[in-house]
């Protein structure tokens, strides 16, 4: 698929050159890049101990493959530190593993999804990634890189450009990149990879693409069934035109209040699943008349639920966000690539 697996080296005189010379070879995502400097893309691959014409994976549609040269480059563009690099390995060996050619699709989909990256564990902490205050905003190194190096790889090796074979309709914020990590110091719950089977010591990232998040409210709810009855309406009108037909996952970043009530009456993940699920459907006919599904309303649209998600497991409820206000977030696993989680391999 590439028959040189070592990229060309460029000369520049000077830094402010180097990255107007990227500008002007397309490989940013807009804004300016770290030069990716011989030194520098050594560096990132030593951490790693990777070879820099290993390949990492293949997209049979794209016909193209990816080194562990190209993406320690685009890591480096993306000013990712090396630690930072075994998240950006992993969250690709999902995407590879789930379905090569979804990496083509999580651009080419006109819906615009972006990719979601959990980060679970130790690894937290040693590579400062943000779990609380403003975490889906800009403003933290490891949070923002991470996911841009992933976004800069699907441009830069497979070509994945607005308006060429990005055809996201209107876009999404989400393809700068939602990279986070669980609160699990303060959550009330065992952490998020532990109930998809891995021990609290295991460094962990959970891939999915995603559809825009939307933040949950309930400022006023005194209940817990209140917080869930409100999360269970907005799932069930959130994206309408994509969870009838493929009866999606969802994550619920659960935000500190909402989850301080839950835990302390008495709520844990599995009867919180439930309960939301339960609740989270509208009635065939109802998606008819609002032109979600198609085709003329019968007698028994009126009584036929259609559930949000496929089951109460498929409803993911991680803890994370600040205590400066009352919210949380609602995100719709879009089913390019549903959710996978897969340890990290750190050096």
């Amino acid at each position: 698929m590439v028959a040189n697996r070592r990229a060309p080296v460029h000369e520049v005189k000077g830094t402010l050159d180097a990255i107007e010379e990227c500008y002007r070879r397309g490989w940013t995502d807009g804004l300016p890049v770290v030069p990716p400097t011989v030194d520098r893309v050594t560096e990132m691959l030593d951490y790693v101990g990777l070879a820099p014409d290993h390949v990492l994976g293949e997209v049979p549609v794209r016909r193209r493959a990816l080194t562990a040269e190209q993406a320690a480059a685009n890591a480096v563009m993306a000013g990712c530190l090396p630690a930072y690099f075994p998240v950006v390995l992993s969250t690709m060996e999902v995407l590879f593993q789930y379905d090569p050619n979804c990496i083509h699709e999580v651009s080419a989909a006109t819906n615009s999804p972006g990719i979601l990256i959990l980060v679970n564990g130790p690894i937290r902490s040693r590579i400062g990634l943000n779990c609380t205050d403003n975490l889906l905003s800009p403003g933290n190194r490891a949070n923002t890189t991470i996911g841009r190096a992933v976004r800069l790889i699907l441009i830069n090796v497979f070509e994945q450009r607005p308006g060429i074979l990005d055809r996201g309709c209107m876009g999404s914020l989400t393809k700068h990149g939602v990279c986070f990590g669980e609160d699990e110091e303060r959550s009330p719950w065992p952490p998020f990879h532990v109930s998809q089977g891995f021990k609290e010591e295991n460094s962990t990232v959970t891939v999915a693409t995603i559809q825009n998040p939307e933040t949950l409210g309930n400022r006023y709810g005194l209940t817990s069934e209140s917080v869930m009855d409100a999360t269970a309406e907005s799932m069930a009108s959130h994206g309408l035109a994509h969870y009838f037909a493929h009866g999606t996952p969802w994550f619920w970043v659960v935000g500190h209040w909402h989850a301080e009530m839950l835990g302390r009456q008495g709520w844990d993940r599995p009867r919180i699943q439930q309960y939301v699920w339960e609740r989270a459907w509208r009635t065939r006919a109802h998606l008819k008349r609002l032109g979600a599904i198609t085709g003329e309303i019968t007698a028994e649209d009126d009584g036929t639920r259609v559930f949000a998600a496929p089951s109460p497991k498929d409803i993911f409820i991680v803890k994370a966000g600040g205590d400066s206000g009352i919210y949380s977030e609602l995100m719709m696993n879009y089913f390019g690539v549903l959710a996978t989680t897969v340890p990290i391999r750190e050096p």
